[in-house]
């Protein structure tokens, strides 16, 4: 895929309440791209996360993290599973935008409106790897400034690390460390950070520069890219996706049944779960 800044925009992105977090889904990664562009250009700082069964399942059990997903500007659908639960709940949020899939080509989009980024997250090495595949697929990049993740044990590193990016001044900071690490890292350090927009992406970088692989892309739409995953990483992922999965949606079928009993209970009020923005 290779986006353009003229694909269609969808105005009204459906967005479903899940365990307390407002979850926004697009239809198009084009949308979620052109949204970000959007709030760069407002005078406030923003604020964008994703949300996934993972990222559900921390959030379940750490307050401190579902409370930042809760008060974030923008929560997006990024897992298979976060779908489902949509359905389960009665607004079904249209795909999984996995970033992944088209961070080259949201770098090229940025590219073409303008928007300035700098890449922070991956071991040592792994950012400029990613940005050989970058250059080589968008020269036109709008890649300023990048650092690996492994600043947070060092405070003089990392107050180095956010001198240089208030230095630079991007549009966008993208902040890769995985969960709940650059949820946490991001709303220390977000006052501290002279930035329009600051996006936790999780691992992409990873993926980007090739360190860790892929699943098929039929695998991906067909929503199972947790399976390969779990092939080939059996020990790390087993306790993620086999006992976490069916307890992610075994909550929202509770969440479900509660609200259910209280439409019977109280009559026709509006499901505060379910909106549209």
């Amino acid at each position: 895929m290779r986006s353009s800044a003229h694909s269609e925009i969808e105005p009204y992105p459906a967005t479903v309440e899940i365990e307390g977090i407002p979850v926004t889904g697009f239809s198009n990664p084009q949308s979620l791209f052109e949204r970000i562009c959007q709030e760069t250009r407002k005078n406030r700082q923003t604020l964008v996360h994703y949300l996934n069964i993972h990222v559900a399942n921390s959030a379940f059990g750490n307050r401190k993290l579902k409370s930042i997903l809760k008060q974030s500007d923008l929560v997006y659908c990024d897992g298979a599973g976060i779908v489902a639960g949509s359905r389960l709940l009665g607004t079904p949020l249209p795909t999984r935008l996995t970033a992944a899939d088209w961070f080259i080509d949201m770098l090229d989009y940025f590219a073409q409106k303008g928007c300035k980024v700098y890449l922070l997250g991956g071991e040592p090495g792994v950012p400029e790897a990613a940005l050989d595949t970058i250059v080589e697929q968008v020269p036109q990049h709008s890649v300023v400034g990048m650092h690996h993740g492994y600043i947070l044990n060092s405070p003089a590193l990392e107050t180095q690390v956010i001198e240089e990016i208030n230095a630079i001044q991007p549009d966008v900071l993208i902040v890769g460390f995985g969960t709940p690490l650059q949820e946490f890292w991001i709303e220390k350090n977000r006052a501290r950070l002279k930035v329009s927009t600051i996006y936790a992406i999780g691992a992409v970088m990873d993926f980007v520069s090739g360190r860790v692989s892929r699943c098929p892309r039929w695998m991906g739409d067909a929503g199972y890219e947790w399976l390969y995953r779990l092939f080939t990483e059996p020990s790390r992922l087993l306790g993620r996706y086999v006992v976490g999965n069916p307890w992610f949606l075994g909550r929202v079928a509770c969440q479900v049944a509660f609200s259910n009993l209280g439409h019977f209970l109280f009559g026709n009020r509006k499901n505060p779960a379910i909106s549209k923005h």
